[in-house]
């Protein structure tokens, strides 16, 4: 079914305690334009807002994840650079949005993720990728650069080594290549990238949302302080989470699961 030129260039929706962000322009592979990437920032905060939305996922429409900038905007685009605050400042408004999500973050890639389109699925927490997609960064091949806080991300992601090799090289490389290094978690055939997400998703999002919450901002937060800071860091969660007494009830249901266990082994 062919798409209405109306459709939006982002979708967010949610299925039960899931949310799912859709990168929406399968007819360019998702290519980034200025309405996507005012569409990505709103999304992104709609998603955030969406107390329901326990766990969401970032995916692509049609046969990509996200091949980069649109390339037959770009006159129009480096117009609008004479203004960058209509055309940079959203795209890292996308970046430090989906940072301050407050719940869980995977990226389902498949197809390609290519430039700005890896970027947003290195926002993500966890990136399973389909069998053959392809990823890296073309920004210096076009004569462009990073500028969705992939400078930041890429190197803690993969190392520094191997970041400066993806962005100088602009070569592209497999999701098993991807995988090897550390920029994706998993790779799966393509029919079961839905499943493995939901699957993955669900069982996230069947543990406690505020202990979720302070485990990710803990650990983001914990790359860029020393050990002594981190330590106190995760003592202060610890106590944020005993005293909402999600600690001590947490505790018992799983002390009550083991002894059921127990009792239906004899």
């Amino acid at each position: 079914m062919r798409m209405s030129t109306m459709e939006p260039a982002v979708l967010y929706e949610r299925s039960g305690v899931i949310g799912y962000v859709t990168l929406n322009r399968p007819r360019v592979l998702n290519a980034m334009n200025d309405e996507w990437i005012h569409a990505l920032a709103a999304a992104a905060q709609t998603a955030g807002d969406d107390s329901a939305a326990r766990v969401v996922v970032v995916r692509g429409a049609g046969r990509a994840f996200c091949a980069g900038a649109d390339l037959k905007e770009i006159p129009r685009r480096q117009e609008l650079m004479e203004h960058w605050q209509t055309h940079i400042g959203p795209e890292q408004e996308i970046a430090r949005r989906f940072r301050r999500l407050g719940k869980p973050l995977i990226a389902q890639v498949h197809g390609y993720a290519v430039g700005g389109g890896c970027e947003v699925a290195m926002l993500a927490d966890i990136r399973i990728a389909a069998e053959g997609t392809k990823l890296g960064f073309t920004e210096v091949k076009v004569g462009a650069t990073v500028t969705m806080g992939g400078l930041y991300n890429l190197p803690r992601i993969v190392g520094a080594g191997r970041a400066f090799e993806l962005l100088y090289t602009a070569e592209l490389i497999d999701a098993q290549e991807a995988m090897r290094i550390g920029l994706v978690n998993r790779v799966v055939p393509a029919d079961q990238l839905d499943s493995t997400v939901r699957a993955l998703a669900e069982k996230i999002a069947s543990h406690y949302p505020a202990e979720l919450a302070l485990t990710r901002e803990g650990v983001y937060r914990a790359m860029d302080m020393d050990f002594d800071a981190a330590a106190e860091m995760e003592l202060g969660a610890a106590l944020i989470s005993h005293l909402a007494g999600s600690r001590i009830e947490g505790m018992a249901r799983q002390a009550e699961r083991i002894h059921q266990r127990k009792g239906g082994s004899r």
